[in-house]
């Protein structure tokens, strides 16, 4: 299972597949080496073995190709700390340079200007920073300067050709956000949307290839999601794009260099679209044929004919292929050999709906061994709970998925309220004090999955990495009686003191979600496991990593004594070369052999 690696780097890497300015060669990355690392392919040889651009012991994330196409740069950190720093290295392998090798700092991705090549700008924070600062550095190296500093948690989305000016995304929260312009060489910004007293929340922004508009992707603060062209000298809004089908979904753009094209990704939550718009008109071209399953949007050929996605199937790792802008055909960029993949036991997935008890549909991915209709038994049935909170689960390839399920487990993933692709309200329901009635669909998913005719209901693990893993210790201390057993990735167990330890634009951003660490200590104690962690009966696997930024290992540490004290089963993996992750070979056989070897000890009937 491990070993079927998906040509993406993880769920931390926005890279899918960037072009190199000739269009004959991507920079991609792959697990296939054990890490996340970086990998050069030919795009008319997609079955040509991959020449390894970086070669670890420590992950890389993010490249992109120089302008001259001589080099790349990308993200590396040590240990999974998330540090990034800002790496070069020749397309012939040589010339590694670590370009950012004083402050550490979490660096974000990098853009590059397309009339100055030889200038890069980033945003980048330390971890008790709630804000970000903006830098200007040459690709070649050199002193960073930092052109601007904001003090709450955002984002750079985009730059102009000349590098003049710089797109910024404020995050008060994630359904609250304003989009502002900077001057680089003024190193002022101001608002562009939306109006003032007006909370929406924004998922992407970019330029227009001439500079002179913005796309937004808003939900503008409704059930709506839609695209705006924005006149940047008026302000005024020139074209408009709706998405309808599926109502309220997450979407992401892209445009050609040539400034006539558009390539739009839509999340809807459990599953991905793709579609091609007029640049100027926003109007609809075509629709991208793509199967049921996780989609990623990538970049543009120079030339504009072609962008590239990551698809990823229940049955197939994630990988990268080309869309055709002139009839929307997919065709691979990748053709990678992975041994065994063809003997692994099929999947059968489908999502499903369970009703909540206030009439909310709650969406659930489902996942079963492929002949369990003919076995005709019942299944120990693992429910699995998305991180975020504000994320979601897609139908997608996922080895701990498969591994359980050859092992004769259904698993389930439910999009309970607060997940992210089905709409503002639905994304909103869990904040704060109705983090009660996210209790109640939690509770609501384990009754759906025992009544079905597939799940051994005296059987039922709940599960989860990060938010997942604070709903797995929620679950335990909640609903004790509901659970066979729980397995815990890096979740919180106490949000009082999470907030004091994450890293800072994390607790800024989390006040309108959990609370303010400072104001409603209360209100953070009542949903935090550990108020009611003598309740937990059930055997408990918990797994942290050493470098964690996010959810310091303190917070694992403190689940796991509590239950040793009351002599309550508990299995510890601590990672040492990890962070918010499992993205080592070795670690992630550990880890699912040692939770199967757990399930297996702790569902005996």
């Amino acid at each position: 299972m491990v070993d079927a690696y998906p040509n993406h780097g993880g769920g931390f890497s926005s890279l899918v597949a960037d072009y190199s300015p000739d269009g004959k060669r991507i920079v991609f990355g792959s697990l296939r080496d054990g890490a996340p690392e970086m990998y050069l392919g030919d795009v008319d040889h997609p079955a040509d073995p991959a020449k390894a651009l970086t070669t670890g012991p420590e992950r890389a994330f993010s490249a992109t190709f120089t302008r001259d196409g001589k080099a790349i740069l990308f993200l590396r950190d040590a240990g999974a700390d998330e540090n990034f720093a800002i790496w070069r290295v020749n397309i012939d392998g040589t010339g590694l340079t670590n370009l950012t090798p004083g402050e550490s700092l979490h660096r974000e991705n990098v853009f590059l200007p397309r009339r100055k090549p030889k200038t890069m700008i980033y945003g980048a924070r330390g971890v008790r920073e709630p804000g970000i600062r903006v830098f200007s550095q040459s690709v070649d190296g050199g002193e960073p300067k930092v052109v601007y500093t904001h003090p709450k948690p955002g984002e750079v989305m985009d730059v102009t050709s000349d590098g003049a000016r710089v797109l910024f995304v404020e995050y008060t929260s994630f359904s609250e956000t304003v989009l502002s312009e900077i001057d680089v060489a003024q190193g002022k910004a101001h608002r562009l949307y939306p109006a003032e007293g007006k909370k929406v929340a924004l998922f992407r922004a970019g330029y227009s290839v001439d500079g002179k508009r913005v796309l937004v992707a808003t939900d503008e603060g409704s059930e709506s999601s839609v695209l705006l062209s924005l006149d940047l000298s008026s302000g005024k809004e020139v074209a408009r794009y709706t998405n309808d089908s599926p109502k309220g979904a997450y979407l992401e753009m892209l445009a050609s260099p040539k400034g006539d094209t558009l390539a739009l990704r839509i999340d809807a939550g459990n599953h991905g679209e793709v579609r091609v718009l007029d640049a100027k008109t926003l109007k609809l071209r075509r629709e991208v044929k793509v199967p049921l399953g996780l989609v990623g949007l990538g970049s543009f050929q120079d030339d504009g004919r072609a962008f590239s996605i990551m698809i990823s199937l229940p049955n197939q790792p994630a990988d990268v292929f080309a869309v055709d802008v002139s009839n929307g055909n997919v065709r691979p960029l990748r053709q990678d050999k992975r041994e065994g993949l063809e003997r692994l036991p099929p999947v059968e997935s489908s999502i499903a709906t369970a009703t909540a008890f206030d009439g909310l549909k709650i969406p659930i991915n489902v996942y079963l061994p492929a002949d369990h209709a003919s076995a005709r038994k019942k299944l120990p049935t693992i429910i699995s709970f998305h991180g975020g909170p504000q994320l979601s689960s897609s139908v997608r390839w996922n080895p701990y998925t498969r591994f359980f399920v050859s092992l004769g487990y259904a698993v389930i993933e439910p999009n309970v309220r607060g997940s992210m692709g089905f709409g503002r309200a639905y994304e909103m329901a869990d904040n704060r004090e109705k983090r009660a009635d996210w209790l109640k669909d939690v509770e609501t998913t384990n009754a759906w999955a025992k009544a079905q005719p597939w799940c051994d209901a005296d059987r039922v693990v709940v599960s989860g990495q990060s938010y997942g893993g604070y709903t797995t210790l929620m679950a335990l201390t909640r609903q004790p009686t509901l659970w066979r057993a729980g397995i815990d990735l890096y979740g919180v167990a106490d949000l009082n003191a999470l907030l004091r330890t994450t890293a800072a634009d994390i607790r800024a951003i989390f006040v309108e979600e959990f609370g303010d660490v400072d104001k409603d200590a209360a209100l953070l104690e009542e949903f935090s496991p550990m108020r009611d962690v003598g309740k937990i009966t059930a055997p408990l696997f918990v797994y942290a990593g050493q470098n964690d930024p996010r959810v310091p290992r303190p917070e694992s540490d403190s689940i796991v004594r509590a239950l040793r004290t009351r002599h309550v089963p508990v299995e510890y993996m601590v990672a040492a070369n990890e962070g918010h992750s499992v993205d080592r070979r070795e670690n992630k056989i550990e880890l699912y052999t040692r939770i199967a070897r757990f399930l297996e000890d702790n569902l005996k009937p």
